[in-house]
């Protein structure tokens, strides 16, 4: 059965759309290979204020869909038959990591900047290699170039790019540089912390005592959340506004929090809502959502699980929001998914080209961009509209990562199985080609 939450989606979900094949890429894939960030000095992301009377038309729209029953929104937990054992996965731009059981992470693909963490300064696209100077992993986060990890003690390690000071490698001048840092460094905090996030240009850390949140990196569009930082910032407290964040993903120019209460707040070039023509510091709500209780971001697109639907927005390039048409979304709009009954979202991943659904009964659905097979429907194709199965996943899966061009999904035994592009090395196998895998390959680690 197909599941729509709208009456404007059902005109194209479950379409499948075929178009000649286009390998543009957007200009910032570029731009990162050159060590410059693309051009936001004027975000389009930010809305002019809107009349009460739109603010309600939209409440309205939202507030019409079915009301879901109460289910399991936490994340799966792994029970470890493969040997050796994956827990968790993160994926960059064009590489993915894992943390073990034993509390080691391996990382493969794209080693620009760094991203393996190996040690290598040289760009090799290398098969699952071990992260020197970490151990006693407890949770793993990546996007762009960048990773970082959290260890038992509360420490923060981080490793990859720092063109934007994400590797927070000191308070005070903040550094930031275009070189390889291919050994993780530890952030210096003043606070253990109990969980860290990676969005494309500022990371941030939630405190282990009182649920204070630190950030650093990026900062022109005013990601850091903070009025006392320039253009870069080393790691330091934000002003919270009174809400509790205890999770956080961003794109380029803007960043959302999920609270404590199931809120979701933004700042930066806010979008999602209605807000000023200039990025913020200061936080604020989505008022359309409530119930969140799963974010990821892609570089210019946002989508949460709220109350048991997916909703995204921003660009929507070939699909990538999932809500069956192929326009733009200024706010949060309910995605198109092919469910049977009973079975929800429970984990949402995006990254620049495409977006993914893990679900309740384990099942995997992506929408977007699919010329490198990264949907996983058995051939590679141009792009969908709306979310597809991926038909050719037969395991259980508990966690979904995605880069630009792969997707991996943690099935429940410990095991790592990838499919899609591997210009980069991304499906672990040590060698590149440009040959659509739209089938999972197992991922073997050392």
């Amino acid at each position: 059965m197909l599941v729509l939450a709208t009456g404007a989606a059902s005109a194209g979900a479950g379409v499948l759309v075929a178009c000649a094949a286009d390998d543009s890429r957007p200009s910032f894939v570029a731009a990162r290979d050159a060590d410059v960030e693309p051009d936001v000095s004027s975000p389009p992301p930010s809305l002019p204020p809107s009349s009460p009377q739109a603010d309600a038309d939209v409440d309205a729209g939202l507030d019409a869909g079915p009301t879901k029953p109460d289910y399991d929104t936490s994340d799966e937990t792994v029970v470890c038959t493969a040997t050796p054992c994956v827990k968790q996965l993160a994926a960059g731009d064009n590489h993915f990591c894992a943390l073990l059981d034993d509390g080691t992470v391996r990382c493969w693909g794209d080693n620009y900047k760094g991203a393996l963490g190996s040690g290598n300064t040289a760009r090799i696209y290398g098969a699952p290699q071990a992260v020197i100077g970490v151990e006693d992993v407890t949770q793993l986060r990546a996007q762009g170039l960048t990773t970082c990890a959290r260890t038992s003690a509360g420490r923060v390690k981080c490793w990859g790019q720092n063109l934007q000071g994400q590797l927070g490698l000191q308070v005070t001048p903040p550094v930031s540089d275009s070189n390889y840092h291919a050994t993780p460094s530890e952030v210096p905090l003043d606070a253990s912390v109990e969980r860290v996030d990676v969005s494309a240009r500022a990371v941030c850390a939630v405190g282990s005592d009182g649920g204070d949140l630190y950030c650093w990196g990026g900062n022109d569009q005013k990601q850091l959340a903070r009025v006392d930082a320039g253009s870069v910032g080393g790691p330091g407290p934000v002003d919270g506004q009174g809400y509790e964040v205890t999770r956080i993903a961003g794109g380029l120019a803007s960043v959302f929090g999920m609270t404590k209460s199931g809120e979701l707040v933004g700042w930066g070039a806010v979008s999602g809502r209605p807000s000023s023509l200039s990025p913020t510091s200061i936080m604020a709500p989505i008022p359309s959502l409530e119930g969140v209780t799963s974010l990821s971001s892609g570089t210019a697109h946002q989508c949460a699980i709220a109350s048991g639907t997916v909703y995204c927005w921003g660009t929507n390039s070939r699909g990538l929001l999932g809500t069956g048409i192929s326009d733009d979304e200024a706010y949060p709009a309910p995605a198109a998914l092919a469910a049977d009954a009973g079975v929800y979202p429970q984990q949402v991943a995006a990254s620049p080209y495409r977006t993914c659904v893990r679900m309740t009964d384990g099942t995997v659905q992506c929408a977007g961009w699919d010329d490198k097979g990264q949907l996983g429907r058995g051939d590679a194709g141009t792009y969908a509209l709306a979310f597809v199965p991926v038909s050719t996943l037969q395991d259980y899966v508990v966690q979904i990562a995605t880069s630009y061009f792969a997707t991996c999904a943690l099935v429940q035994g410990g095991k790592v199985v990838c499919w899609g592009g591997n210009a980069g090395g991304e499906l672990g196998m040590g060698t590149t080609d440009s040959t659509p895998h739209p089938s999972p390959v197992s991922i073997v680690f050392p």
